[in-house]
């Protein structure tokens, strides 16, 4: 079949037309999305992966956490420690962290544009930085630092060398925590940088909820709705879900995966559409730690605390202050005023752009309220506002920025022990205040303390007295107690005790506790001269240097509690040369074959 000329060009313009609508109606769907979520471009390729093997995760920023989002990258080292690190960019170190929990030992680089990479869970430093902060500490006598360098001390290049991977601090097993955080000290998604990690996979959608939001979240359980078990992409449920409550909000449990990993991670960006109207989103570009206890306004914390469940709010609770939201829309809380069929897509998004989308309608029905309730109350608590709650001998007293939803509160003496809603969480400090009833000796005031215990956790508060009123402050809920520490702490030493011979043992090892609270101070000094241990968990570890000569040593430790309890501990041990090993290897020696050869008869 022939086409004329002026046909063909027919059909050219025709097509040149349909080309530039779809081409102008993309571009205003982007400037329309572009007001709901704004992304600074961030340079791409700028940073290096930090180690000399391909960049696998087992965990990505913002991942959910107890109590914190993750705020950076757990960069896989195939579960071994001393893996070379490196720089990922020309820079400075700008600053060193050495301490127990947290990043153990860390190094913060500066880079010319304004960013800063961190690396954590580090062991030994390079050569010239690791004599550098060993002096230090050996000056300071203490091991715990955390101090800034000037531009022109220590120099790096993209690709130096810097570090050896470990296992120090928080860590639970060997990785490296590596970080990417702006001028203002905001934590950005180092994903936005572009690290060629190979993501095609669309994030898992695992589990609905509905909430009813004429009630606080933490009143009322929600609904699980029920989803096929599928894979990610489109998915649709079938039926259309009766709602009977006019206003609601939803909640996930959804989760991200990538190619060639076993891990789950957390999702990075989720919208609400009614009715093709975006109603509720929020992407996670960036925010500070001084934030990261946010986490619990976007969980179902109740549920966490419960079943360990995450379960992430798509709304916003009225009392988290979190930079991360969809601009120029709702809060995600959807009135219902009719009974029309409502179309609900629910998208979950990762930094590669892959996506699930949820389909599915809801309807507004007239019947009974399926909702139960979760706690007892007191007092309802709201908000951004300050509370001063007293009940017979208790006072709490919490600031403005204490909860995230209205708080269904509750106190109640029992004994001596003093119990509120360890379900519901609290986003910062609040002071507790007991009248003592019990008799009081005035020469032990202070070693007294208020005890906080929970299904999940044990902590302590130093107290202060007003007369016969005692404070702590604490920033969860749970069971509290008043309690007297007169018990010094426990040193053990592993593996080896006083008038020992070290031969080839390469560390001195001591497990140190206490009852009640943390050691304040651990003070180890050899043969008169302040020997530096370093601390993992309850572990304290001196690993043999210089400063241990061959020879018989005194060794004195001393250990203090948070009250002022102290022990001192005394050994004598001996080092000698390592012993060579003795075990020789059998020479097996094979027989020369004999030139002549025997003929047979």
């Amino acid at each position: 079949m022939m086409v004329t000329e002026g046909l063909q060009n027919k059909y050219k313009n025709i097509l040149a037309s349909k080309y530039t609508f779809l081409l102008i109606l993309f571009f205003i769907n982007n400037c329309c999305f572009a007001q709901y979520f704004f992304t600074k471009n961030y340079p791409k390729n700028y940073f290096s992966n930090p180690l000399s093997i391909p960049m696998q995760l087992s965990a990505n920023f913002g991942e959910l956490r107890n109590e914190h989002f993750h705020m950076g990258l757990d960069i896989r080292t195939n579960q071994k420690e001393n893996l070379p690190i490196y720089a990922s960019a020309d820079g400075y170190i700008s600053k060193i962290r050495i301490e127990q929990f947290g990043y153990g030992r860390a190094i913060y680089i500066k880079h010319p544009n304004g960013f800063t990479t961190l690396y954590a869970h580090l062991n030994n430093f390079y050569d010239t930085l690791e004599c550098f902060v060993k002096a230090k500490q050996y000056q300071e006598e203490k091991w715990e630092q955390s101090f800034e360098l000037e531009p022109n001390q220590f120099k790096v290049y993209k690709g130096q060398f810097i570090a050896f991977s470990g296992n120090t601090g928080g860590s639970q097993g060997p990785h490296l925590h590596f970080e990417i955080r702006d001028e203002k000290n905001q934590n950005i998604n180092p994903l936005l940088f572009n690290f060629n990690i190979e993501d095609t996979k669309a994030p898992i959608i695992d589990y609905l909820y509905l909430y009813n939001r004429n009630y606080s979240t933490y009143a009322k359980a929600p609904i699980n709705i029920p989803i096929k078990k599928t894979k990610a992409g489109l998915i649709a449920l079938d039926s259309i879900i009766a709602v009977y409550s006019n206003k609601i909000s939803f909640g996930i449990w959804a989760e991200d995966i990538t190619n060639g990993s076993a891990y789950r991670f957390g999702i990075y960006q989720a919208e609400v559409w009614i009715d093709s109207i975006l109603q509720f989103g929020f992407r996670l570009n960036n925010f500070s730690y001084t934030k990261s206890r946010y986490v619990n306004a976007c969980i179902d914390y109740t549920t966490k605390y419960t079943t360990g469940k995450y379960i992430q709010h798509l709304s916003k609770l009225p009392g988290n202050y979190l930079d991360i939201f969809a601009q120029n829309t709702g809060d995600g809380v959807i009135e219902l005023n009719d009974t029309s069929i409502k179309k609900v897509e629910i998208i979950i998004k990762d930094v590669a752009g892959n996506s699930s989308i949820l389909n599915f309608k809801i309807q507004k029905k007239e019947g009974t309220n399926e909702y139960t309730s979760n706690t007892l109350v007191d007092t309802l608590l709201q908000p951004n506002v300050g509370h001063v709650y007293t009940k017979a001998d208790t006072t709490y007293n919490f600031d403005k920025y204490a909860f995230y939803d209205t708080i269904p509160f509750s106190s109640n003496k029992n004994l001596e022990k003093y119990t509120n809603n360890e379900t519901i969480p609290v986003h910062n400090t609040y002071t507790i205040s007991l009248t003592i009833q019990q008799p009081i000796i005035d020469t032990l005031k202070n070693k007294y303390l208020l005890i906080l215990k929970n299904n999940k956790f044990t902590s302590y508060s130093i107290v202060t007295w007003q007369d016969s009123i005692v404070l702590g402050d604490f920033d969860r809920f749970g069971t509290v107690q008043l309690a007297i520490d007169t018990i010094a702490p426990s040193l053990k030493p592993i593996d080896w005790d006083t008038n020992f011979t070290f031969n080839n043992q390469t560390k001195l090892l001591f497990h140190v506790s206490d009852n009640l609270t943390d050691i304040k101070m651990f003070s180890a000094e050899l043969d008169g001269k302040w020997l530096m241990f370093s601390r993992k968990n309850n572990f304290y570890i001196y690993d043999f240097d210089e400063n241990l000569s061959l020879g018989l040593h005194e060794l004195k430790v001393t250990v203090e509690d948070q009250v002022g309890n102290i022990a001192t501990k005394e050994f004598w041990f001996t080092k000698e040369p390592p012993k060579a090993n003795k075990s020789k290897k059998k020479i097996v020696t094979k027989k020369k074959k004999s030139s002549k050869t025997k003929k047979r008869k």
